[in-house]
């Protein structure tokens, strides 16, 4: 019960923060990821002396594994807090959703783990077309003057964000760290890195909306501290087919809550898009169980 709960809270934050993001920025989009990590790295000091009791290990070994998740969390969220001001969260969560190819890349090369076959190779042109499809008119119609700038920062923090999954695990194959120390080192490194770039953000806050304010505490509680330690938990106790149907599930529920909470556009060509880029994925991470006739099947079935 205590994984299935953990499964599901990560499957609800993971599908609320592209939303969240973007109303957290939308008055100062460096104070509303620096707001939140600063919030997370406050809150887990007590968990760290009342639930797990436990001292922060400082050995060279565990500096990389916190280094490592300081990556996912510095490198992944800076740019897609820029990224999200110049696209619908919806999108957001699709090029996010594309983080399973990216650790299957990187793991491929540093963990020796999942080969990349034709058929996973198959799944990454799937759903990069698909993503092509959902961007390209906007690109035609101008959608943002910082759209491509936009696409690209995001990319660069689903890269990290995957690169930082991988090197965790392996660094941490043998040290089995507890969860909450390496989320407690990466929320108050990436403070630290925050503090050093903008030292008065904490002194001197603009005057934020109550939408703005409200985003900027739930991904300090659950984004960032409650949704990385659920996120460590299961990875460490579920395999990969599980752990790689988060993202087939996320980015449909992001779209939705962005065309019923945020008025953003879903269109049949969106739509199609964001098919494919799920689909792309199924046939990543579940291709080689599956026959080419079924594959043909689903296809069919599915546009």
């Amino acid at each position: 019960m205590k994984l299935a709960l953990s499964y599901l809270g990560v499957v609800f934050i993971w599908a609320t923060t592209p939303l969240a993001i973007q109303w957290s920025g939308q008055d100062d989009w460096f104070l509303g990821v620096a707001g939140r990590i600063l919030i997370s790295a406050l809150l887990i000091i007590p968990i760290l002396f009342w639930v797990t009791r436990r001292p922060v290990t400082l050995q060279a070994s565990a500096l990389k594994v916190y280094a490592a998740a300081a990556l996912g969390m510095l490198g992944g969220m800076t740019p897609m807090y820029y990224a999200a001001q110049t696209m619908p969260s919806g999108w957001i969560s699709l090029i996010f959703g594309l983080t399973p190819m990216l650790i299957g890349l990187f793991a491929a090369y540093l963990l020796n783990d999942n080969a990349m076959t034709l058929k996973k190779w198959t799944g990454i042109v799937v759903s990069f077309s698909g993503l092509a499809l959902v961007l390209a008119p906007q690109w035609t119609m101008q959608f943002h003057p910082h759209l491509g700038i936009g696409v690209a920062l995001a990319l660069l923090a689903a890269a990290s964000h995957s690169m930082s999954t991988v090197l965790v695990k392996r660094f941490n194959r043998s040290l089995q760290l507890p969860n909450t120390h390496i989320v407690a080192a990466a929320v108050w490194l990436t403070s630290l890195v925050y503090l050093l770039i903008a030292p008065d953000f904490v002194t001197q806050l603009p005057q934020l909306s109550p939408q703005s304010l409200g985003a900027i505490v739930y991904l300090g509680v659950l984004g960032s501290l409650l949704g990385f330690i659920l996120y460590y938990y299961v990875l460490h106790h579920l395999d990969a087919v599980r752990i790689g149907l988060i993202p087939l599930i996320t980015p449909v529920m992001a779209l939705l809550l962005g065309y019923f909470l945020n008025n953003e556009p879903l269109t049949p060509t969106i739509a199609a898009g964001a098919a494919l880029v799920v689909f792309g994925l199924l046939v990543f991470e579940f291709g080689q169980h599956l026959s080419p006739r079924t594959l043909r099947l689903l296809a069919s079935r599915w546009f």
